[in-house]
């Protein structure tokens, strides 16, 4: 009895292992069997160019823009002669009742008629 005992189990241990090497995936090639394993093909260079790149210059970033004009203020007479009717191509909303947009050094103010206080300022960027 104990003979069929040990027998059953070495034959269940022997076809386990049978069982995972079927499963198994095939052995890698090594140095050692006289075959390269696989590698990466290596990417192809530039030929070195013994031609300098032209230098870019490096743009400066303007400065950031300060307005001489702030709401409240009043602009003079002489700069109120430049105005926008065609607000709209410029993306700007309808003037108030009242009010005119008026171009001053690439910027549009909004300026009240009479008094020609600044009640806004558009900066296009």
């Amino acid at each position: 009895m104990k003979r069929a005992i040990i027998l059953a189990s070495i034959l269940s241990m022997l076809g386990t292992s049978v069982a995972l090497a079927q499963n198994a995936p095939p052995p890698r090639p090594n140095a050692s069997q006289g075959q390269k394993p696989n590698q990466a093909k290596p990417q192809p260079t530039r030929p070195h160019t013994s031609k300098p790149q032209p230098h870019r210059p490096q743009v400066a970033k303007p400065a950031p823009h300060h307005s001489q004009w702030s709401r409240g203020r009043q602009l003079p007479p002489n700069y109120r002669h430049n105005v926008v009717r065609d607000y709209g191509r410029y993306r700007l909303a309808p003037p108030p009742r009242g009010y005119n947009w008026v171009r001053v050094n690439n910027e549009y103010l909004l300026i009240g008629i009479t008094s020609g206080i600044i009640s806004s300022i558009v900066r296009p960027y």
